[in-house]
């Protein structure tokens, strides 16, 4: 016994020599951090793969309640609810009014159109087709027709026609084609 104390005690010595008391005492602190992650680790992992299968289970009942209470509409009712969403004729000019309202945001003069209603006796939609010639930029182009799609839901770009009479110049000569889809009688 006498001998193993010796021995320890010459070994702290030298330790205390080599890192010092700090040193020591890190080291101790690291030694006992391993000792309970050695402890604690194989808690954690059981603990993980019991959230991960509490997890599956409860992502496969969302799934199957999903699947449950999802309701198929007829394709009668989809198609009623469908043409629901479209204005009737009667909100055209003010269409038209919210156009030339765009046309004035981006700064672009709608001197002339071409205006034409297909109206098909009993068909589901109206379309009515604006054409408009302008000539500007192409930022104010780009401006114009993005604003008119944001602002009526129910207008299309049919057509874009641009031609640049020379290459130095900025002003283009445009054709727009809008379509404006309607609910029919």
């Amino acid at each position: 016994m006498n001998r193993i104390s010796s021995i320890a005690l010459m070994l702290r010595y030298a330790l205390a020599r080599r890192v010092g008391w700090p040193g020591a005492v890190g080291g101790l602190m690291l030694g006992l951090t391993l000792l309970l992650v050695c402890a604690v680790a194989p808690r954690w992992e059981k603990n993980a793969g019991e959230i991960k299968l509490q997890t599956r289970v409860a992502l496969v009942d969302l799934n199957r309640a999903r699947l449950e209470h999802r309701v198929q509409p007829k394709t009668s009712e989809q198609l009623l609810r469908f043409t629901a969403w479209f204005p009737t004729i009667d909100r055209n000019a003010s269409d038209l009014r919210r156009l030339v309202e765009q046309a004035q945001l981006a700064k672009l003069d709608l001197s002339k159109g071409e205006y034409h209603i297909a109206d098909a006796q009993g068909a589901a939609f109206v379309s009515y087709e604006v054409v408009l010639p302008v000539k500007a930029s192409y930022d104010t182009l780009r401006s114009f027709i993005a604003g008119v799609l944001n602002a009526l839901p129910n207008a299309s770009l049919a057509e874009l026609h641009i031609e640049r009479a020379a290459v130095n110049s900025t002003i283009q000569d445009a054709r727009i084609h809008f379509t404006f889809v309607y609910r029919g009688a």
